[in-house]
């Protein structure tokens, strides 16, 4: 079965901030790690390597791998999940 490499966009800005001690400054930290991931994948995806799949929604991100060489990349970043 093919691989699908998706970005749970809820879940990475949302589910998974500490709902029990949030504080702004907090919110502002986990964003910034996460846009780092997300600047690396920008970078590819500008480079042609990568390109986001149309599906009319948000969640999840589906990536389509246009150059091979960076499928290891793409299934190291931390935000993106790999389903098959």
């Amino acid at each position: 079965m093919k691989k699908s490499y998706v970005i749970w966009w809820h879940s990475q800005f949302i589910d998974e901030i500490d709902r029990e001690s949030t504080s702004i400054n907090e919110i502002i930290d986990k964003v910034k790690k996460t846009l780092k991931h997300l600047e690396a994948l920008g970078g590819l995806e500008k480079k042609g390597k990568i390109k986001v799949r149309t599906t009319h929604a948000l969640n999840p991100i589906c990536i389509d791998i246009l150059d091979s060489s960076v499928e290891d990349e793409i299934a190291n970043n931390p935000i993106v999940e790999i389903t098959e």
